[in-house]
């Protein structure tokens, strides 16, 4: 992952380490809901060679016209703030998989797969970010991406400080998304916030990173490991 050192991400796990916890290889991963383009939700998609990826046309035009545009500047501090979370390879990789048709342009809301479906908050977080409503035998979960970085966001009405898009937009989105769940918030999987692990059945990998485990399947049992 180009970004894991580009950006200095620290306790950076692969793939096949991070799903082989819970049961599964990175062959097995069929669908990749891609909430937006910045480098830590789309980078290292190909790590997973049978997947088919969800994007907003709108995100990734917006990022072709913003890449474009930053060509057009003289120097690398006029073009830090539009390469601060997004790492221009990624749109290159983009493009080969629409090519090979991998990836999948939605447009707007829809219905994606069978009690999924993208919800488009144009102009929020980034161009054209996206979040899903997520149907579940005990009612709607929401998986938000950046749309809700922390559970404070959409609970106070207070969106996060750094946006490449328009913070009342997000308000907006924080709004429909609490009518949406009729204010059981706990049922939000946000972007970056640590207070997941308090509020879901979690567990600390041997690395020291966290896993939380949601909403199962039917039929399907919990992925928490066993203690010995």
């Amino acid at each position: 992952m180009t970004g894991s050192t580009r950006y200095a991400f620290s306790g950076w796990e692969e793939p096949q380490t991070v799903l082989g916890r819970v049961g599964f290889a990175p062959g097995d991963v069929e669908t990749i809901l891609v909430t937006h383009m910045h480098f830590d939700h789309m980078g290292n998609f190909e790590a997973f060679p049978n997947a088919k990826l969800y994007v907003q046309i709108e995100e990734y035009l917006g990022w072709s016209k913003a890449v474009c545009a930053a060509h057009q500047m003289e120097t690398e501090e006029e073009k830090a703030w539009i390469f601060s979370s997004f790492d221009p390879e990624d749109l290159i990789r983009a493009a080969q998989g629409v090519a090979n048709g991998r990836v999948r342009f939605v447009s707007g809301d829809e219905e994606i797969l069978p009690g999924i479906t993208a919800r488009l908050a144009r102009e929020s977080h980034t161009f054209g970010t996206q979040w899903f409503e997520v149907q579940t035998r005990n009612g709607p979960f929401v998986v938000a991406g950046d749309t809700v970085y922390w559970y404070s966001n959409v609970e106070k009405m207070w969106p996060p400080g750094y946006n490449q898009g328009n913070s009342f937009n997000q308000i907006y989105t924080y709004r429909t998304i609490r009518q949406l769940l009729k204010g059981h918030t706990e049922r939000i999987v946000p972007g970056h916030d640590p207070d997941m692990w308090q509020r879901h059945t979690s567990w600390a990998t041997e690395n020291g990173n966290q896993v939380a485990g949601g909403q199962s399947a039917r039929g399907d049992a919990s992925r928490q490991p066993k203690r010995v």
